[in-house]
């Protein structure tokens, strides 16, 4: 069983040099998702949430590395494969049951939202509320949360 500083140390590792849009240190994304998990579970995959898409790790590498299964279950799904329909990988998370999944992809979201808001990325933004409004109508997530 991995510990949340071991994630944190995979997340670092795996971010160190990267810079998003704005050209602040990618790192900052994954920590505020991180932390804003409400438990050891959601904390982690909060942190480990964009590793193996922004990396050449996959799930059996973190698996290998004490990742609990139910956390690398999750990050399964939370994987957007290049080049997949947005709308369609977001229904995948919806449909899947996986409240793991589903709660670290909204903490994603609401980050992504203020942080596009914040930049100016009125594309992401749009998107990001799609994928939000989606979680809505699907009745796991209040637009007031």
């Amino acid at each position: 069983m991995i510990t949340i500083e071991e994630a944190l140390r995979i997340a670092i590792n795996v971010h160190e040099g990267q810079k998003d849009l704005d050209g602040k240190p990618v790192i900052l994304h994954p920590l505020a998702v991180g932390l804003a998990g409400r438990n050891r579970q959601e904390i982690i995959g909060g942190f480990l949430h964009d590793v193996v898409e922004d990396s050449d790790l996959t799930v059996d590498d973190l698996l290998r590395k004490g990742v609990d299964e139910d956390i690398v279950d999750a990050l399964r799904l939370l994987t957007h494969e290049k080049g997949s329909d947005y709308s369609t990988y977001i229904q995948r998370i919806i449909d899947s049951g996986n409240c793991l999944a589903q709660t670290i992809k909204l903490n994603d979201l609401k980050h992504n939202l203020w942080r596009g808001r914040a930049g100016g990325h009125m594309k992401q933004v749009t998107k990001h509320e799609k994928a939000l409004a989606m979680f809505v109508a699907a009745g796991l997530y209040k637009d007031n949360e």
